[in-house]
Formats: C-alpha cells, structure tokens, sequence
C-alpha cells in the first residue's frame, strides 16, 4: 500500500457542477481560477489536479460517490468575450459506497447505480479515494506500477480476472513491452510459485530475464517429435500450402500413410481408438516402406508423383541438421510424458516458467512448432483429472506473426491460438498475446482478452483496431494512446477494478529482457577487440547458432 497520509473521504472543494448527463457520461462546467490553482500546487500530498486529461473526479450522490474521469476540456467564454470557465467531457467509472470499517473507508464497484442530476458540485479525489479503487493488496492482486498523474497509488490486478479470461500486452516498438510482459510474469511468479507458464520467445529475448526461475528451451534442448503432429500438422509439414492437381492425392497418400504408421506400432491402445491424430509414435523407415510398396502397385508414371513428393520431403526432413529437433532417430521412443512434464513445468522444481527459444527454428516450420506446443498446452488441460490438475498460461510474443488477420497463412497455429483463446477458461488454460502491430493479430484471437495493456501506438491503424477490441468502453484515456510515455500503460478490463493509466515498475537490471536498442553513439566510436570476430560470427552462423568449441 501507498504510504502517503490519507485524507478525508468527504468532499473539500467544489470546482464546479453538472451540467448535462447521459447513459455513459456527463459534461460539467468548472471554474477555471479553481483548476488553475490546484494545478499549482506544489505539495506531494496535494489533490488530484482536476484538469488533466485522464484524471478522477467525483460526485457525492446518497449512496456515497459517484467517480468520473475527465476525457476532454475547452475553455468557454462568458458574455463578455472572458475566459473564466472550461466545459469538461467526463466518463463515468464506478461507484464508491461508504464503508467505514474497511481499511479505506470505501467499496469500489463499476457501473452506476445512482446517477447525479444537473446542477450537482463535482470535487476533486483523495488519495485515499485513488487507494480504494486501485490499489488492493491482498494474495489475488499485485502491483504492476503506480496510478497516473501523481503515481504515488499502486495500480493492483486482479490475478484470477487477468488469467481466467486472457489478456494482451500491446504497444509500439521501444515502448517498454518487454519488460512490461517481463514485470507482469515475475510478479505472477512471486506471488505463486508453483504456476505453470509458456513462453514463445520468437527472438530469445527473455532467457536472461527469467535465469532465475526458469527453463530454457532452444533448438539444443527442444525435443518435439515428428509424431506429436496431428494431421493438419503432418499436410503443412510435408505437403505445404501449395496448389496442384496432385494435392488433394497427397493428401489422402499422407492419411493413409500415418494412419497405418501408428497402427503399426501400437502396443497399449485399442486399434479402433486410433486415428490420424493419436500422438502415437511411429517409425519413419515405415512411411518409406509404405510409399515403396504402394508405388510399386501402381504402373501410371503420373500417379506416382505424390508419392515420390512425399519420399523427396521426408528425406530432406530427414537429412537437414536444422530439423533435428524434430526428425531425429532418437525421438521414435515414446517420450510424451517428459517432453509434456519439462515444457509445463510438471513438477516445477522451482522453475515455473518455461522460455522457449524459437529463433533458431526453420522459418518454413515455426508455425508448425507453435502449432504443437499449442496444441499440446491445450490438450493437455482437456484430459487433466484429479487433485493435480493445474491452470496454465501461454504467452505468445509477437502474436501477429501466429495469429495474423490473414487467414492463408500460419492455419493450425491460428486455429490452435484461437481455441486457447474461445474456450481455452473452461479447460484452465490462459492465453497472453503481444503485439506491436495489434491491426495484424486476429480480432476473434484479441477479442477473447478480458484484460488489455496499451502502451503508446503511433499507427493510428492500430489505435483504431485497439478502440474496437476493448472490453469495455474507456473514450477518453484511448485518446491519449500516441501520447503515453515509455513504460506508461492503459490497463482497461477485467483485471483492473476500472480503466487506469499506469506507470510500470521499472525492472533490476539483472532482470531485463534482451530486447534493447544499441547505443549507437557509443558502439560506433570503438574498434573491434576481437580480429577473429567475422570468422567466429560466420562460423556460428553455418552451424545454425550453436556455439562453437573453443
């Protein structure tokens, strides 16, 4: 809690009064002497400066009070051409009923249920106002930052609301979104120990971040095998997106192949539970011997090409050292139950958070990786029973590139994204998305985020998209999205108790994610100190970013 000395709840001074009121709002008149000498004020423990764009007001009505925040203000003049007072656009944020045995002196609830009538005297808040409606600090809430102007309130969420039904960290490059989606999940985890978190990790950049309670997974120590896809999976993988008359004829080869594959080497199901999908391992020298024998029944040269296609794929796959952690001879074995356990930290062993590194896999497969660990996450929760059963989070960084408004491409990692999202709370599974680009990440995706963090966007593109996907209605902090400072978010949503424009935490530097700009400035004026530096870069290059021997 903030330690600021509280004052009193009860109004102190009255800087003007309603004068129109709607189902969403209200416009008041104020006297501009009055916003001008608050504004003044130097003291620490000073009220609220009523003529801020953003900031609380609030209306005494019988019920206790009625809280509003300013959205616009224009000067009006008077009959003699002076300027003495400004109309103020106000949004209605909740009610405040008395309640004198809390700590606050105040419940905090969203929605009207007393509305004030014309003529009614607006007042600035308390500090002790802004502790009741934003700054719980009981074990389901932690603090993110501190609640705009003054940020002396800690802003809390609501853990339980914030993960039960999604949410979405958005905002422009170098607007601090790293290290907000790094703040967030190290405050879950301090809190809760023992949770379960995923992270895709597009660009490697939250290794450091987490060093401390998390396991990191790259393409070294990744094992994802070929048989954990599921049909569509496997059609992406070995057929891909193109279009042929022979399509459709490899993708029933395909079918029949894998089918017969897992069959043959089940031993613990029953035959006619199998299908196509059934994370059952299978031999690859299998699918070889198939496609032989079935081209070997046929005597047409053009109805053999889909399976010499086939056969091409699979020995590529095979033979290519950037797919290792998929194809490799050593994942036919059922591993399911530790590759299922270490990715979502089945125990914890005091490492709840799993990074995983997904910027040295294959271009031409990332989407089918996402796919899997998506899939898997989701499928996982379908089927857990018992005492053991646990929620988890996935947070998907850079979710524009998984789940794009384009629908053409990225099909099984959207459409295993957009589960998570549409039904993924009954099952105990949360879904984090962030974008720098929220216009190209799928509106039924970002739609499903009960909770929304915006930080400065400059595409008005993008401010727009955002307006349109948030939960609830919040006009008047939105407008004020290309002007928010680096690490200042709009949280607006379930997990906050009403819309508050925030200052984030700033984070140890020991704990920062990766994602930095470069000093340029600086970098530009040293010569190398390594004469080796090219060779040993090209080096690692050929050797996909593994690290070379010294």
């Amino acid at each position: 809690m903030s330690t600021v000395e509280f004052k009193d709840t009860e109004p102190t001074k009255e800087i003007g009064y309603i004068t129109e009121i709607s189902g969403s709002g209200a416009k008041a008149l104020c006297k501009l002497k009055v916003l001008r000498e608050m504004a003044n004020l130097d003291s620490e423990h000073a009220e609220f400066s009523p003529g801020q764009i953003g900031t609380i007001l609030k209306i005494k009505v019988s019920k206790g009070f009625l809280f509003l925040t300013v959205r616009d203000v224009k000067a009006v003049q008077d009959g003699g051409g002076a300027i003495s007072r400004a109309e103020m656009t106000l949004d209605f944020l909740g009610h405040g009923i008395r309640a004198p045995m809390t700590e606050t002196g105040m419940i905090f609830d969203r929605g009207v249920t007393d509305f004030p009538i014309p003529g009614q005297p607006i007042y600035p808040v308390s500090l002790r106002d802004v502790e009741a409606i934003f700054a719980d600090n009981d074990s389901n809430h932690f603090h993110l930052g501190n609640v705009f102007p003054q940020h002396l309130t800690p802003a809390s969420i609501n853990i339980d609301a914030l993960l039960g039904k999604h949410f979405a960290i958005l905002g422009s490059t170098g607007t601090g979104k790293s290290c907000t989606v790094a703040l967030l999940i190290r405050r879950i985890v301090e809190r809760l120990p023992h949770a379960h978190i995923i992270m895709l990790d597009p660009h490697n950049e939250y290794e450091t971040a987490f060093a401390d309670c998390a396991e990191h997974f790259d393409i070294n120590n990744l094992r994802l095998p070929y048989w954990m896809m599921n049909f569509e999976e496997h059609v992406e993988m070995f057929i891909g997106a193109y279009q042929s008359k022979n399509r459709m004829i490899e993708i029933d080869v395909l079918r029949r192949c894998i089918y017969e594959a897992r069959l043959d080497n089940n031993e613990s199901i029953p035959a006619e539970q199998v299908t196509v999908d059934t994370p059952i391992p299978y031999k690859l020298s299998f699918v070889m011997r198939f496609l032989d024998e079935e081209m070997g029944k046929l005597d047409n040269p053009e109805t053999l090409t889909p399976y010499l296609r086939l056969k091409n794929k699979l020995d590529e796959l095979r033979r290519d050292p950037r797919f290792g952690f998929m194809f490799s001879g050593m994942l036919v074995n059922d591993t399911l139950n530790t590759i299922i356990g270490e990715l979502l930290r089945f125990p914890v062993n005091n490492k709840p958070v799993s990074t995983i590194d997904l910027s040295g896999v294959p271009s031409e497969i990332v989407n089918v990786v996402v796919s899997i660990i998506s899939r898997a996450v989701f499928d996982f929760a379908v089927w857990s029973r018992g005492n053991d059963a646990r929620p988890i989070l996935l947070v998907c960084e850079e979710a524009h590139r998984y789940v794009p408004t384009d629908t053409m491409i990225f099909n099984s990692t959207k459409k295993a994204i957009e589960r998570i999202a549409k039904e993924g709370r009954k099952y105990g599974v949360s879904l984090g998305l962030v974008s720098q680009r929220p216009a190209d990440v799928s509106e039924s995706a970002l739609s499903q985020c009960g909770t929304i963090f915006a930080m400065r966007l400059n595409n008005e593109r993008d401010q727009k998209f955002v307006s349109h996907v948030m939960p609830e209605g919040a006009e008047g902090s939105l407008n004020a999205l290309s002007s928010l400072q680096n690490r200042e978010a709009l949280a607006v949503g379930e997990g906050v108790e009403a819309p508050v424009r925030l200052l984030v935490d700033k984070l140890d530097d020991d704990h920062l994610p990766s994602s930095g700009s470069p000093s340029y400035s600086v970098d530009w004026q040293l010569g190398l100190e390594d004469p080796n530096f090219v060779v040993a870069t090209i080096d690692r290059w050929r050797r996909t970013g593994q690290q070379t021997s010294e």
